[in-house]
């Protein structure tokens, strides 16, 4: 972090979180206007908003160039502002602009949290800037020849900072460069022999509650704090304005709120709970309300700090949107401290576990059923609460998935839309994480490889445009991500071809699960040529490989000539799990309780068994179902008690029966993954996916179902 000065590091995580925000929220706008082919009012209106404080934070923050270059862009909206007769079909490399301006910040956001970085340089997309806004600034004037030296010549390497601009890279008015506000009023700093500039009349007479507030004495980047105070209040105000007006100016603002305090101007419907934040606010003196009275026009527009929602949003006659009060009922927190958290609530979980086993074992069974079981019910009380507090919407993924969408038609020259059936399903953030990756290969591979050019597509009697659907489902316990699409579907002939060239396949088999198998092997693909998206047989891999790690499964379907599904279904925490907890012979095993649906006597059903090809099976309602026999698999060695049990397991994918000496209870536990000096294969080979401790310091094996099941169906019997 050597870049940063010590006061900027104290900030660097809030403007990460917050300007990841506003990047993402400019990459929202920026898709359905692209879809459109046109820009709607209010979305000029929040990509300036957003350009102008990613403008003003980097400055504070010493980042220079994305400073600059947000100037850059802001210029352009502030142009489709003044001209809006220019939202409809906008120039045609302004969003490959805008995407390309959009990624270098997410670039450079992943940077900072390194150490020795090094700002990325700005001056491509700049000049791209600039010479966009000549051009339509061109068209505007129809025909009207421009300085074009001027506008070429203003941010090449080398030749300094352009007019109008500060040390930091942020945008002067004119007014402003001769020290002057737009009022009038000397600028606080303004070199006039004077110290600090009074608050000018016209700043209160523009109505609205008017407050003072003064921060600690030795609180340096006194610009910085009162920025971060005013970012606060914007979700509970309808108008926000400051004076000094430009926080970022380091040097001039940051000395005049240290000897007068910042003047901060707001409209809101509830002017305690704004005042309330801002005396709680850190590092706050205090905050004295100095006016307070109803504007004198209220229609004013009053571009302020540039904070509040834009004009363009008000209601007609001067009524304004009632703001959502949000800032009492939400805060952030950082997700180390919730994963503290959670480990914490794991680690009371075993030792509530520990405890119920020694109270059994010392005969105190009115101590654990009384106190003991009022403690072990708070215990999974503060667990499912933790396991709340974490979940996060599975719709967070969309913008990805979108832009990776758009950017494959471009390079493709195909077309194609994004269907989103999410409703309000949540998962743990882990976990959404985690799929994440996998949902981006799935579209890619749906693009790539079902899609056809448009066409194609008209040729089959299909619609041009074609159709990628992401669907998302909370399925008894598991979350079931589905990525389709209506494009072409798996050429199995082609696979079978590829697959007995690798020699993955021996014979002209039909059977959709070997094909699937053979796509999800490392390596295969079958493009003739390397892409950038396709034909190094990665994406599925890496699909199927985070799937193992989660305890997830992947199922395919595919017709051909109408499209492919792949389906996804992963548990909705990875933290804890409610299994069934059973025995063969002295080992303790579990598997996820989600899974099991019937429990059987192995006695009572041993004339319903048959035997065919070296492998058993249970004839169950009207088909042959698998029976897994775990003492023959993991050679275990011993008989198979009287009262064994046979339950039935149903996946994703397979069914089964495992056979177990003794069930002995189903519990909440926590399943620990297991280390990496095992292997990565060691799971796909052994079909378990971690462990647990138990009460009594057992440790007990967690099992993948679907692998074994898997597994089993293509092995011989195994031998006892």
């Amino acid at each position: 972090m050597g870049y940063f000065e010590s006061d900027a590091l104290e900030m660097l995580e809030v403007y990460l979180l917050e300007t990841r925000q506003l990047n993402n929220q400019l990459a929202d706008i920026l898709l359905e206007a692209e879809r459109k082919s046109r820009f709607e009012e209010d979305s000029i209106h929040s990509i300036f908003r957003v350009m102008h404080t990613i403008k003003s934070s980097s400055a504070m923050m010493g980042l220079g160039g994305l400073s600059s270059m947000a100037h850059k862009l802001e210029d352009l909206f502030s142009f489709y502002r003044e001209h809006p007769e220019n939202l409809e079909s906008p120039e045609p490399g302004l969003f490959d602009l805008l995407f390309e301006a959009s990624d270098f910040v997410e670039q450079e956001l992943e940077q900072m949290k390194r150490e020795g970085y090094k700002p990325g340089d700005t001056s491509g997309i700049e000049n791209r800037a600039q010479a966009c806004l000549a051009g339509m600034k061109q068209g505007k004037v129809q025909g009207k020849v421009l300085e074009t030296a001027q506008a070429q010549g203003l941010n090449k390497a080398g030749t300094g900072q352009p007019r109008g601009l500060n040390k930091s890279g942020v945008g002067l008015e004119p007014d402003q460069e001769q020290g002057l506000e737009p009022d009038g009023t000397l600028r606080a700093g303004a070199k006039e022999g004077e110290t600090a500039a009074e608050i000018p009349e016209a700043f209160v007479a523009q109505g609205g509650t008017v407050v003072n507030v003064t921060l600690e004495e030795g609180c340096r980047m006194e610009n910085i704090r009162a920025f971060m105070l005013v970012r606060s209040i914007t979700g509970i105000c309808t108008l926000v304005e400051t004076y000094p007006k430009d926080l970022d100016k380091a040097g001039e603002s940051a000395e005049y709120i240290g000897k007068n305090g910042v003047f901060i101007r707001f409209e809101s419907g509830d002017k305690e709970a704004v005042l309330k934040t801002l005396r709680n606010g850190l590092f706050v003196a205090g905050c004295k309300v100095v006016a307070d009275s109803e504007p004198e026009d209220s229609l004013h527009g009053g571009s302020g700090s540039g904070l509040g929602p834009a004009s363009g949003n008000r209601k007609a006659g001067g009524e304004k949107d009632r703001p959502e009060m949000v800032s009492d009922d939400f805060m952030e927190v950082r997700i180390e401290r919730l994963d503290q958290l959670q480990n914490q609530a794991a680690q009371l979980l075993l030792q509530m576990q520990i405890l119920e086993n020694e109270l059994s074992k010392s005969g105190l069974e009115d101590v654990e059923n009384g106190t003991g079981h009022q403690i072990s019910l708070l215990v999974s009380q503060i667990e499912r609460s933790v396991m709340e507090m974490r979940l996060v919407p599975v719709a967070k993924v969309v913008p990805k998935l979108k832009r990776a969408l758009r950017d494959m038609c471009r390079d493709q020259k195909k077309e194609a839309e994004l269907v989103v059936q999410c409703a309000d399903v949540e998962a743990d953030k882990s976990v959404v994480d985690y799929v994440s990756e996998a949902l981006l290969h799935m579209v890619r591979n749906a693009m790539d490889h079902g899609i056809e050019a448009p066409d194609q597509r008209q040729e089959a009697g299909k619609d041009r445009r074609g159709k990628v659907v992401f669907s998302a489902e909370n399925a008894g316990g598991e979350l079931r991500l589905i990525i389709s699409d209506d494009g072409r579907g798996i050429d199995m002939e082609k696979v079978r071809e590829k697959a007995m060239e690798r020699s993955l396949m021996t014979g002209p088999g039909e059977d959709i699960q070997q094909i699937k198998e053979v796509l999800l092997s490392p390596g295969f693909s079958t493009n003739e040529t390397v892409t950038e998206y396709s034909g190094r047989g990665v994406g599925l891999d890496v699909v199927k490989n985070i799937m193992e790690e989660v305890g997830g499964s992947l199922s395919i379907r595919s017709k051909e000539g109408e499209g492919s599904s792949f389906a996804i279904t992963v548990p909705l925490n990875l933290a804890s799990m409610e299994c069934v907890r059973f025995k063969i012979g002295p080992y303790r095993f579990s598997i996820p309780a989600r899974h099991v649906y019937r429990f059987l006597e192995y006695g009572a059903v041993k004339d319903m068994m048959r035997c065919m090809n070296g492998r058993e099976y249970l004839l169950y309602e009207d088909r042959m179902v698998p029976i897994i026999d775990l003492h023959g698999f993991y050679s275990l060695g011993g008989e198979i008690p009287e009262r064994a049990v046979l339950v039935y397991v149903r996946g994703a994918e397979h069914e089964g029966f495992f056979l177990m000496d003794h069930i002995y209870g189903q519990k909440r536990i926590v399943i620990k993954s297991l280390p990496a000096l095992l292997g990565s294969g060691f799971r796909s080979r052994t079909g378990i996916c971690g462990c647990s401790i138990m009460g009594s310091g057992h440790i007990c094996a967690a099992l993948d179902t679907e692998i074994l099941i898997g597994r089993y169906k293509k092995e011989e019997r195994y031998d006892r």
